[in-house]
């Protein structure tokens, strides 16, 4: 059993049972329910240097019930010394464990801060985490109980805690900006300004206030910030560039040009796209080409590409596709059909990239590499099993905790089976991701299914057959959509498994006599019908080309008759690069790649 006792013991038992036997005739009785017996020894010559616990003849350990009950009634369960043993757990019971501990020592006045330390590395909660915070300041351990409600921000119990203690500002500044909490941020800062007007000069206090303004957005009222501060250092490129960025956004255009044009690489990105919207290509080209960002790059060789100025595109795109970025693929693909063209045939290292991804390989007329896949036989672990137990028992969050603790270091085969049975209870979204997960050690065949499950098959069918659609081609639609979560929301306000906006999703039921709700989109049955007749209808609109289906599924078939006339379209093969928003050149080559995999997978 995982993780039973301790190493020590599980080592010694059997050895010690023999010497029971042979020497004492006393035998060990097997005790069920997770009781063990224990025996004291004086010494053992020649098995094991292994310190063995001493306890009484015969202890019985508490199960979860029992613990939950003390947690709940403080009334005790069981001995101090049974629980440091199961303490040492890294389970549901060593965690509850732990806290009964952290309680009980609270109410003798003794240190507890281990305990609550433990059972929030077994599993964290923010009331534990308050526990452990209070009980080091109610111990006068200052320091560490500042560290810790430092760490609780945002809430706002922890912050006033911390304004008591009088906690330095710039600490609280430095907590809030680590986690990203731009508007707790700005808040707490007017609010230091307004109770102390002599920290308005405060340099560090004032770069916070600045980019908690920046960070959310609002560029004019970080403007007169970012001009003071540059105006103090202009050798910081960090504060120059956001300074120029401030300028551009409020309209002070050329002022932003000049200061992003000093900048060297740092400025070069921005000052591209200021000069390429002002309709100055060429120069906007050399701007981008300074910097080594891979999306500044991408725009360098479009410019370059669509002006016909192939080989100047054709390094450079080459250069992209030694980068690891999300552009290097498209780089790849769009660096080989250059070659090819220039007839140069050294096109080995594209090669390299494309072979990864199935959809550039089947633009280009390659056979897609595809893994050989392995059948594993794996095992449910002792945590699920044991989660399954509480489960049936009705502990439910002792079940979850248990998973938790258990999938935090796991196999290859434990996360074939966290797959299973996340799967099993309906849990898809994790499901996917434990399958993901094995394939990045091996593929699997077991591993391939749960990340690219079938899911709601009845439904995807029924579309599929009416539309005469491949449903591989809506599976993998709704997997790189929503991973199969019916009640995913983006954050554009898109509802449900594919991603389908309210008021298309109420043109498209109009057009086929039905009247729906919002809520009405989280139903799989719905969500799926009207998505199907989307995928359809943009297939019909593009003569059957996926590619341009799929760009118009994502970023509006508009925009995709837009593409068709960009300048870089000579022949078919050229669509792929002419799509302008990286977000849906993404799009169009994941869901490819996952329509291969499906139709590969379930052959």
């Amino acid at each position: 059993m995982r993780r039973k006792i301790t190493t020590g013991l599980l080592f010694l038992i059997p050895v010690l049972v023999l010497v029971l036997m042979h020497t004492t005739g006393i035998q060990n009785k097997p005790v069920d329910g997770g009781n063990y017996e224990y025996y004291e020894w004086e010494s053992l010559e020649g098995i094991a240097s292994v310190p063995v616990t001493v306890m009484p003849a015969y202890t019985e350990f508490p199960g979860i019930s029992e613990l939950l009950a003390e947690l709940e009634t403080g009334i005790k369960t069981a001995k101090d010394e049974v629980l440091q043993i199961l303490a040492k757990e890294e389970n549901a019971l060593g965690y509850y464990s732990n806290l009964i501990l952290a309680n009980r020592s609270e109410k003798e006045g003794k240190d507890a801060s281990e305990y609550y330390r433990t059972a929030l590395e077994l599993y964290y909660t923010e009331e534990i985490h308050f526990k452990l915070a209070e009980h080091l300041l109610k111990n006068g351990k200052l320091s560490e109980a500042e560290k810790e409600y430092l760490l609780l921000l945002p809430n706002e119990k922890a912050l006033d805690v911390l304004m008591a203690m009088k906690t330095a500002p710039e600490k609280i500044c430095e907590a809030y900006a680590s986690q990203k909490e731009w508007e707790a941020l700005r808040k707490f800062l007017t609010m230091v300004f307004e109770n102390n007007p002599a920290e308005n000069d405060n340099i560090t206090l004032m770069k916070y206030y600045a980019q908690a303004l920046f960070e959310q957005g609002d560029y004019k009222s970080a403007l007169p910030f970012y001009k003071k501060l540059y105006g103090l250092d202009n050798s910081d490129q960090s504060i120059a560039w956001l300074y120029a960025r401030c300028m551009e956004a409020v309209g002070q255009t050329s002022a932003a040009v000049k200061l992003y044009s000093v900048m060297g690489e740092k400025g070069a990105y921005r000052l591209g796209l200021i000069l390429q919207k002002q309709g100055k290509a060429l120069e906007a080209a050399d701007a981008f080409a300074g910097s080594n960002e891979a999306v500044s790059l991408w725009h360098a060789a479009r410019i370059w590409d669509n002006a016909g100025m192939i080989e100047k595109a054709l390094e450079t795109y080459t250069r992209i596709a030694s980068i690891a970025s999300m552009y290097q693929d498209d780089a790849a693909y769009r660096a080989y059909i250059l070659s090819k063209r220039l007839g140069n045939d050294d096109v080995d290292k594209f090669l390299d990239v494309l072979s990864f991804h199935p959809a550039w390989m089947d633009r280009i007329g390659e056979k897609p590499v595809m893994p050989e896949l392995t059948e594993l036989n794996y095992h449910v672990p002792e945590y699920l099993k044991q989660a399954e137990i509480y489960e049936a028992e009705g502990f439910l969050d002792a079940a979850a905790i248990e998973v938790a603790i258990g999938s935090k270091t796991t196999t290859l085969e434990e996360k074939l089976a966290l797959g299973d049975w996340y799967l099993k209870r309906g849990q898809y979204y994790n499901a996917i991701l434990w399958g993901i997960r094995s394939l990045s050690e091996q593929p699997t065949r077991r591993g391939y299914e749960l990340a690219y499950p079938q899911l709601f098959e009845k439904y995807v069918i029924k579309e599929a057959e009416k539309y005469k659609l491949d449903p591989a081609l809506i599976w993998a639609v709704i997997r790189e959509e929503s991973h199969f979560r019916y009640d995913a929301v983006s954050k554009a306000g898109a509802i449900g498994l594919m991603q389908i906006m309210p008021a298309t999703g109420k043109d498209i039921a109009s057009r086929m006599g039905l009247s729906i709700t919002d809520n009405d989109l989280f139903k799989p049955e719905i969500n799926i019908m009207l998505g199907a007749f989307y995928i359809n209808s943009m297939m019909n609109m593009f003569n059957g080309d996926i590619d341009k289906a799929l760009a118009a599924y994502n970023g509006g078939p508009g925009n995709v008759k837009k593409w068709l006339e960009s300048g870089l379209m000579t022949s078919e093969e050229d669509f792929p690069t002419a799509i302008s928003f990286s977000e849906t050149q993404e799009y169009v080559t994941k869901v490819r790649n996952a329509y291969f995999i499906y139709k590969w997978l379930y052959k």
